[in-house]
C-alpha cells in the first residue's frame, strides 16, 4: 500500500506504468487510469488509454464513450482550435507545425492524426496520410469519424475496395457514411446501388441539395436522362443560380435552354455573393446556351470567361508533361524493349483505350464492351495509382521514374504487371475473358504498359485535334484534366501525346492499334472490324449496335454513345476557328502531322 502514494505523485509514471499493465493486466490498468483520471478527468491521453483497457475487457460500449470524451476534450483544446482555424486559412505549414507537435507529445492523439492524416492526403501524401489515420483508428477502433476519414483518404487513393472495406467495419451508418458509400460505389461502377442510398438520403435531407445533384449525375450515367432533369431542376427551384445544376443540364446534350433560363443564368453572373466556383459553372452552361443557338461569339465569350477564371484556382504545370515526354524519348529505344523482352505479367486479358478526352474513346468502348468477349469496366485508375506508387519509391531514393525503370529487372517489371491485375479484378463483374480500362491520360504510361503487361492490347482513338482540343476547352470537368482550361495547355499536351505515342509506334511497332474517329464516322463496320481483328476476336453484329447497350457509362458523353454515330459533332470547332490561333501555335506540327 505504500507504493500508490509515490505512484500517483509522479503522473507520468503511473502513466507509463499503465501502458505496460496494458499488455499483461488490463484490468490493473484500468483501475491504475482511472486513478489518475480523478485529478485529470479531461486528459485526453488517459481517456485513450481508458478506453484501451475497457475494450481488452470486452466492455465496447464503455471503451466508445472513454474515446468519444477523448476526442471531445481534444477538440476543445487551444491547440487543436488553433490547427483548424490555420487549415480553414489554408495556412498548410503551421497547420503541419502544430499538429505534428501534438503528434509527437501523445502519438495516440486521434483528433490531431486525423486532421494531418486527412490534409496529406489531399496533398496526394497518400503513404504518411494512411499510416497517420490507421495509428488514429488504432488508437480509437470505435471512433466513427476516424475511420470514416480512413475510407476517405482510401477513396480519394483509389482504392475503393478497401475504402468500402472500412465502412463495412462502422458500428452504424450516418448519413454521412451513407453518402460516402454512395461515392465509393459509383467509384466500383455499381450504379443502381448508388443510386438507391441517394434517392433515400434525398428523401430523408430534401434541404441538401448535393444530394440531388449527385442523384442527377447518377441517373445520366444510367441513361435516365428525364429523371436527372427533374433532378437538377429541383435544385434549382430551390436556388435559382446554383452553377453546377445549370452547367450539369447543359450537359446534356439534347438540353436546350429557353429565354427566361438564359436571363436566369445572367443574373447570376452579376450576384455579388456568387462563389467562384460558381461563376464558372455558369459561363460554361451559357457557353452551351449560346452555342446551341449558333451565336458563336457570345458563346467563346462565356466560354473564355469561364476558362480564364478557372485557370486562376488551377495547379497544372505543363512542363512536368513535357519532362515525361522528353524522358520516353531519351529512354525507349528498340534495345531498351529488346533487352526487356520476355518481361512483365503475361495475362492477355486487358485492352487499354487511351487518347485526348472528347476524342470518342467512350465510343471504342460501347462498341468492345458490346462484343461477347469483352466486358467494359471503367475509367480505372488503377495504373495512375500504381505508377504514383512506384513513382514515390523512385524519390525516396533521390532518382527520376525513368531511371527507377531501367533499374527494374524481370521480376519487378512481372510484380508491377500482377500487382495491375489484381487491383483491376475488382472491377470485373463478367466472366468475359476480356476488359477494357478506358482511361485515356494512360496515353502516357503505353511505354510502361508495353514493359508489365506485354501481352495487353493498346487502342489510341484519335481526332483531329482543333476538333478534339476545343471540345476540351470549352468543357467543364468535374476534376482534374486542368491541360484543357488554357488553349496554351491544351495544345502542348495534345502535341505531347502525339511525339509520345509516334515513339512508340517506332520502337514497338504494331503494338498499338489507332482509330481515327473521323474514319469511324465514315466507315463504321470497316473500321470495327480492323479493331477487332487487331484484338483477335471476331467480328460481331452486336458491336455495330453500340447504342443499344444499356451498361453504365459514368463519362460526359453517355448520352451519345446511346445514339447509332453520325457526323453531327465533327465541324463544331470551325465557327469558332478565327479564335483558335493560341491553339493553333500551340499544337506546332501536329496540326498536320496528327494522324500519322
Amino acid at each position: 500500500m505504500t507504493a500508490k502514494p509515490s505512484i500517483i505523485a509522479d503522473p507520468q509514471a503511473a502513466l507509463k506504468q499503465a501502458r505496460q499493465l496494458l499488455v499483461s493486466d488490463p484490468e490493473a490498468a484500468t483501475r491504475q487510469v482511472r486513478r489518475l483520471l480523478d485529478s485529470s478527468p479531461n486528459e485526453p491521453i488517459l481517456l485513450r488509454l481508458l478506453g484501451a483497457g475497457l475494450r481488452k475487457l470486452g466492455k465496447e460500449d464503455e471503451a466508445r464513450a472513454a474515446e468519444k470524451h477523448a476526442i471531445d476534450a481534444s477538440t476543445r483544446s487551444r491547440p487543436h482550435r488553433e490547427a483548424a482555424r490555420a487549415i480553414a486559412a489554408g495556412d498548410k505549414k503551421r497547420a503541419a507545425m502544430i499538429l505534428e507537435s501534438l503528434i509527437a507529445h501523445d502519438e495516440t492523439d486521434v483528433v490531431a492524426l486525423v486532421m494531418l492524416g486527412l490534409q496529406l492526403s489531399l496533398d496526394s501524401e497518400f503513404e504518411i496520410a494512411e499510416a497517420l489515420l490507421r495509428k488514429a483508428v488504432a488508437a480509437a477502433p470505435g471512433d466513427p469519424a476516424a475511420r470514416m476519414a480512413l475510407a476517405e483518404h482510401l477513396q480519394r487513393a483509389r482504392r475503393a475496395g478497401d475504402a468500402l472495406d472500412e465502412l463495412d467495419l462502422l458500428a452504424g451508418e450516418t448519413a454521412a457514411s451513407r453518402s460516402l458509400r454512395a461515392s465509393i460505389l459509383r467509384d466500383l461502377g455499381r450504379q443502381p446501388e448508388e443510386v438507391a442510398i441517394l434517392e433515400e438520403l434525398a428523401r430523408d435531407d430534401p434541404r441538401t441539395p448535393s444530394y440531388r445533384i449527385r442523384l442527377g449525375h447518377a441517373y445520366r450515367m444510367l441513361g435516365r436522362t428525364e429523371d436527372a432533369i427533374a433532378a437538377y431542376r429541383s435544385v434549382i427551384a430551390q436556388s435559382p443560380h446554383e452553377g453546377t445544376s445549370w452547367w450539369s443540364l447543359a450537359n446534356l446534350k439534347t438540353m436546350r435552354f429557353s429565354d427566361a433560363e438564359i436571363a436566369q443564368m445572367e443574373s447570376g453572373l452579376v450576384n455579388p455573393q456568387s462563389p467562384l466556383t460558381n461563376l464558372i459553372r455558369l459561363n460554361f452552361a451559357l457557353g452551351k446556351a449560346y452555342e446551341d443557338r449558333r451565336e458563336p461569339e457570345r458563346a467563346f465569350r462565356h466560354y473564355e470567361e469561364g476558362n480564364r477564371l478557372r485557370l486562376t484556382i488551377a495547379t497544372y504545370k505543363p512542363e512536368k508533361v513535357d519532362q515525361w515526354v522528353a524522358d520516353a524519348e531519351h529512354a525507349y529505344t528498340p534495345e531498351f524493349f529488346a533487352e526487356r523482352a520476355g518481361s512483365g505479367c503475361p495475362a492477355p486479358d486487358p485492352i487499354f483505350v487511351v487518347g485526348m478526352q472528347r476524342s470518342g474513346s467512350t465510343l471504342v468502348e460501347q462498341i468492345l464492351d458490346s462484343h461477347p468477349q469483352i466486358e467494359g469496366t471503367d475509367e480505372l485508375t488503377e495504373l495512375p495509382t500504381i505508377i504514383r506508387e512506384q513513382g514515390d519509391i523512385a524519390h525516396r531514393r533521390g532518382i527520376s521514374f525513368a531511371e527507377h525503370l531501367r533499374g527494374m529487372n524481370a521480376g519487378e517489371l512481372r510484380a508491377i504487371g500482377e500487382d495491375y491485375m489484381e487491383r483491376s479484378r475488382l472491377y470485373r463483374l463478367t466472366d468475359k475473358p476480356f476488359f477494357t480500362d478506358k482511361m485515356p491520360t494512360n496515353w502516357i504510361y503505353v511505354g510502361l504498359i508495353r514493359l508489365i503487361l506485354p501481352n495487353a492490347r493498346i487502342i489510341d482513338v484519335r481526332r483531329h485535334p482543333l476538333a478534339c482540343c476545343f471540345a476540351n476547352w470549352k468543357q467543364l470537368y468535374g476534376k482534374g484534366l486542368e491541360h484543357t482550361y488554357s488553349m496554351e495547355h491544351m495544345g502542348r499536351y495534345y502535341a505531347g501525346y502525339v511525339r509520345l505515342l509516334r515513339l512508340v509506334d517506332q520502337v514497338q511497332p504494331g503494338k498499338i492499334h489507332r482509330v481515327i474517329y473521323e474514319r469511324m464516322v465514315d466507315d463504321v463496320e470497316g473500321e470495327v472490324r480492323r479493331l477487332l481483328d487487331y484484338l483477335g476476336v471476331p467480328f460481331d453484329e452486336a458491336c455495330l449496335n453500340f447504342h443499344s447497350n444499356e451498361r453504365s457509362v459514368r463519362t460526359i458523353s453517355a448520352e451519345q454513345v446511346r445514339r447509332p454515330i453520325n457526323r453531327e459533332g465533327l465541324d463544331r470547332w470551325k465557327p469558332y476557328e478565327q479564335w483558335l490561333d493560341p491553339l493553333k501555335a500551340a499544337l506546332g506540327s501536329a496540326l498536320e502531322s496528327w494522324d500519322r
